[in-house]
């Protein structure tokens, strides 16, 4: 795919997939070294608190062999480079891996999500998230699902639903004001019907398609010196605002050096470290007593639900009521 046409779909549609990227040799190589990387954090709780069954180190990518590479990969960085025209790409140590897990919903990586006012919405957005899914998920369930060109509309109900055919070896990139949902639910003997999450967590477990095999993916974030780069480190440096911030917390476990500076320049890439205590705890093997890293929880993002929406979580609120209410009416035991 020529650049060209590649900026052209990602501005269209929010998203792109790139096929092949990767070797199936690169591939096996990756899987083995997410799953060691995942096995590590696991054994000293050096993860984020699973919320569904996944596991997510805290901590970027450098410093893991294997995985350190992608971020001076020149297939990544020129694919970046197609979708964010820049002369220098920014790094800053949003990044990491994922291992199972469930967890689904709509929703949106950027500052802000809920304000057609904010800054994020003025001007082009210039942070891409790349997932690089390691197995197929063209005919299986826990891939990513996504709102075509809802990076365009301050909601969460806007686009048309899309599973994305992914399979191992390709990377998928979105634009962080994308509408997206993970872990997605692929229905036995419809391929081409495309639920909402409200819907897949309700699906009867006979009728999910299966995953391939256990979900292991690699994420990692690029933008351009800018205010769009400026307000998303300042959300996630604001303690006062976002205590215990997960991003924050990952900062202190990620790695620097000199080493990764040189990489970097060569690559065209420019590393950021957006705080002091940056890779404080890079390296420490106390295993942390209650087993994961404690995080805290954002400002909830607020929409006027609309459409489909709206008659979803009517619906949601109504059999909730009666629910509640024949359990108070049930004779007690």
């Amino acid at each position: 795919m020529q650049s060209t046409d590649l900026g052209h779909r990602f501005q269209r549609d929010g998203f792109v997939i790139q096929r092949n990227v990767f070797t199936q040799d690169e591939v096996r190589q990756l899987r083995a070294a997410v799953l060691e990387r995942a096995r590590k954090a696991k054994s000293l709780g050096h993860v984020f608190k699973p919320s569904s069954g996944e596991c997510a180190p805290a901590g970027d990518l450098l410093g893991v062999p294997v995985l350190e590479d992608l971020l001076f990969d020149a297939r990544l960085l020129d694919i970046a480079r197609a979708v964010v025209p820049a002369k220098e790409l920014v790094y800053f140590g949003d990044s990491g891996v994922m291992v199972g897990g469930t967890n689904r919903g709509f929703h949106k990586d950027n500052t802000c999500r809920d304000d057609a006012s904010h800054p994020d919405w003025q001007t082009p957005y210039t942070l891409v998230r790349f997932g690089i899914y390691l197995q197929d998920h063209d005919r299986w369930s826990g891939g990513l699902k996504v709102r075509r060109g809802s990076h365009l509309h301050v909601d969460d109900y806007t686009g048309e639903i899309v599973d994305i055919d992914s399979r191992a070896g390709d990377v998928v990139l979105w634009n962080m004001r994308l509408t997206h949902s993970g872990h997605a639910v692929r229905v036995r003997g419809l391929p081409d019907v495309h639920l909402h999450p409200r819907f897949e967590v309700r699906a009867p477990r006979p009728l999910h398609v299966p995953e391939s095999e256990e979900r292991a993916a690699v994420f990692m974030t690029f933008g351009i010196d800018d205010g769009h780069l400026a307000r998303y480190l300042e959300k996630h440096t604001n303690l006062t605002a976002y205590a215990d911030n997960y991003l924050y917390k990952s900062w202190l476990y990620s790695a620097h050096g000199e080493a990764y500076e040189s990489r970097a320049k060569a690559a065209g890439l420019r590393l950021v470290r957006p705080v002091d205590g940056y890779g404080s705890l890079h390296g420490d093997a106390t295993r942390l007593p209650e087993g994961y890293v404690v995080t805290g929880r954002g400002k909830r993002d607020v929409y006027t639900p609309r459409g489909t929406e709206a008659v979803i979580q009517r619906v949601g609120s109504i059999v909730r009521q009666i629910g509640a209410r024949a359990r108070a009416l049930a004779p007690s035991r």
